[in-house]
C-alpha cells in the first residue's frame, strides 16, 4: 500500500467529530518566550481543515524531552497563545490527559484543544496499550500531521492510527510529496550537503547517498574523524576514535559507486569555541592546541563551485559551530550560493533538520529553498531509505 492511497484529511466526514490530530510543535522556548514560531505557523492549515469540515481539533504533541515526569519548563501551556495568535480562534488548554471528563457541549466551547505534553506520561513512548485507549477517549477520528515525529513507535504516532479510523494530515502530505518529488528528481548533477558533530549518526545516510547523488560535500566535525583516519592532523578537535575505520570504508563504497567525495582541505581554527578570534590553516599544517570550527575560505569556494554545476542539492547538517561567530561563515555562505540558484530556477533544494534549519535562518535564507523540512531525525531515516513507524501505521 503507498502513501497515495493512505486517506487524506479532506477527504474525512469530520461534522460534529472530535479529531485527534499529533502534531510536532516542540519549539524553542526561553522564559517562557517562543522563539521561533514555524512548526507552530505550519500546522495551522491541518486545524482550519478541521474546523472549517465542523470538526473539533484535539491537539497532542510534545515538547522537550521529559522522560515521563511532569517539569513545568516543558508544559504545552506556554503554547496557548502562538497557537490561538496563529489560527485566529480560542484554544483551551487541558493539563490532565488522564482524565477526560468532558461533554461534548463543554470541549466544543472553543475552537480547539490542546492537551498537556505527551510525554510527561511513560505510555507514551512504550506505546502501552492502555495509554493509547485511555487517548483515544479524546477523540473519533486521528489525525498524524507530524511527519517530523513518524520515525517514533510511540502511542500517539503508532498506536492511535491502529485504533481510531486514520488519515493523514495536510502538512504531512506537503511533507511527503516535496521530499519524494526532489529526491525522485532525475535532474543533475545532484550534490548532496551533510555536516553535523558526529559521522556515527549519519553512516547510513552517507552509504545511501553514495548510490543516489554525484557529489558530497561533508563538513562539520563529522569531517574531522575522515581526515584523521587519512592520516591529517586535526589537533584537539572534536572526533569519534571509534570510527576511523569506518570513516574509510565510507570513501571506499563512495568511490565503488562513482560519487566524489569533498572534504575540506582549509579550516578556521582556534584554541577554543569561545575564544572570540580565529585564523585560517591549511590541511597539512601543524594543528597542535587548536581546533577545527568551521571551513576555511578555499574550502567554502570549493564547495560553492560544486554547488554552481549541481540542479539537485539535499542539504542535512551545518559545516561549521555557526552558534559561534565567525564560525558560521561556511554555512552561510554555500546558504547563500544554493538560495541564489533556487531562486534563479538553476537548482532545486530540499533542506532538512533543525540545526540546518536554524543555522540558515541567521542568514534569512530559508525562503529561497525549493522545501525546507521541519524534520530532523525522520527526515534523516526518510532519505536513509527506511520505513517510518507512524506512515506505515497509516498505510496499514
Amino acid at each position: 500500500m503507498s502513501f497515495q492511497s493512505v486517506r487524506k484529511l479532506a477527504e474525512m466526514d469530520l461534522q460534529d467529530k472530535k479529531v485527534l490530530i499529533r502534531v510536532d510543535i516542540n519549539v524553542p522556548i526561553q522564559d517562557g518566550v517562543v522563539g521561533d514560531t514555524t512548526r507552530v505557523e505550519r500546522i495551522i492549515p491541518s486545524l482550519e481543515t478541521i474546523i472549517d469540515k465542523g470538526g473539533h481539533p484535539v491537539i497532542i504533541s510534545h515538547l522537550g524531552r521529559p522522560k515521563g515526569k511532569r517539569l513545568e519548563e516543558l508544559s504545552l501551556i506556554q503554547l496557548v497563545k502562538p497557537l490561538e495568535n496563529h489560527l485566529g480562534k480560542s484554544v483551551q488548554f487541558q493539563p490532565e490527559i488522564n482524565i477526560p471528563d468532558f461533554s461534548a457541549a463543554e470541549l466544543f466551547s472553543k475552537s480547539a484543544t490542546l492537551l498537556e505534553n505527551v510525554r510527561y506520561y511513560p505510555g507514551e513512548s512504550t506505546n502501552d496499550p492502555d495509554f493509547v485507549t485511555l487517548l483515544a477517549q479524546w477523540g473519533e477520528i486521528y489525525c498524524n500531521d507530524a511527519f517530523s515525529a513518524s520515525h517514533r513507535s510511540h502511542a500517539s504516532i503508532v498506536g492511535l492510527a491502529n485504533k481510531l479510523p486514520a488519515c493523514a494530515g495536510n502538512l504531512l502530505q506537503v511533507e511527503i510529496s516535496n521530499i519524494e518529488g526532489i529526491l525522485g528528481s532525475e535532474v543533475g548533477p545532484s550534490t548532496a550537503i551533510i555536516g553535523g558533530a558526529k559521522i556515527s549518526t549519519k553512516l547510513t545516510l552517507l552509504a545511501n547517498l553514495t548510490q543516489k547523488v554525484d557529489n558530497l560535500l561533508i563538513g562539520g566535525a563529522m569531517a574531522n574523524t575522515i581526515l584523521l583516519a587519512q592520516g591529517h592532523d586535526i589537533g584537539n578537535s572534536l572526533v569519534e576514535m571509534d570510527y576511523l575505520d569506518t570513516a574509510l570504508a565510507f570513501l571506499q563504497e563512495a568511490d565503488k559507486n562513482s560519487c566524489k567525495v569533498y572534504l575540506p582541505s582549509d579550516f578556521q581554527i582556534a584554541p577554543d569555541i569561545r575564544h572570540g578570534t580565529s585564523h585560517i590553516a591549511e590541511i597539512d599544517d601543524n594543528l597542535s592546541g587548536m581546533g577545527i570550527y568551521d571551513l576555511g575560505p578555499k574550502s567554502i569556494n570549493r564547495f560553492a563551485k560544486v554547488l554552481d554545476q549541481s540542479k539537485k542539492v539535499l542539504w542535512n547538517g551545518p559545516l561549521g559551530a555557526f552558534e559561534f561567530v565567525p564560525f558560521d561563515q561556511s554555512t552561510i555562505q554555500l546558504g547563500k550560493t544554493l538560495a541564489e540558484r533556487t531562486k534563479e530556477g538553476r537548482a532545486i533544494s530540499l533542506i532538512g533538520g533543525g540545526d540546518t534549519i536554524a543555522a540558515l535562518a541567521k542568514g534569512a535564507l530559508l525562503d529561497s529553498m525549493s522545501f525546507v523540512s521541519t524534520a530532523g531525525g525522520a527526515f534523516i531515516e526518510y532519505m536513509e531509505g527506511k520505513e517510518l513507524p507512524g506512515i506505515v501505521a497509516l498505510q496499514s
